[in-house]
Parts: C-alpha cells; sequence; structure tokens
C-alpha cells in the first residue's frame, strides 16, 4: 500500500517538473526523470507507473485551470 500522503507530496513537485519540461532546456528533462526515479524508489512504485499517475494528475490539473 502507497503512503497517500506521501504520493500526494511526490505528485505535486512532479507535475510541477513535468509542466517545466516543455522548456528548451535538457537539464529539467533529466531532473524530471531523475525525481521520478528517486520518488519512485521512496514510494516502492515502479517508475512508469508513476509517470502514469503524473500524466493523469497534469490533466487533470490543466483541465481545471482552464
Amino acid at each position: 500500500m502507497v503512503d497517500r500522503k506521501l504520493l500526494e507530496q511526490a505528485l505535486s513537485e512532479l507535475v510541477v517538473l513535468k509542466n517545466r519540461v516543455h522548456d528548451p532546456s535538457r537539464f529539467l528533462g533529466y531532473l524530471y526523470v531523475a525525481a521520478l526515479e528517486e520518488w519512485a524508489e521512496r514510494l516502492s512504485v515502479h517508475p512508469g507507473k508513476l509517470n502514469k499517475v503524473v500524466t493523469i494528475r497534469e490533466a487533470i490539473s490543466s483541465h481545471y485551470l482552464h
């Protein structure tokens, strides 16, 4: 079972980073991947699955902002 509070913290941080990845800097892409892997390890979740959840959260967030 994933710690829900820790997951919320991870998603908040990762969505912000992922939104910034669209900037032309490769550094931000590396930063996102490193953060994703770190959070995945802390949550004991596969990075690919966590990335999917981040993508869903990002889509929901942008939907409510528009």
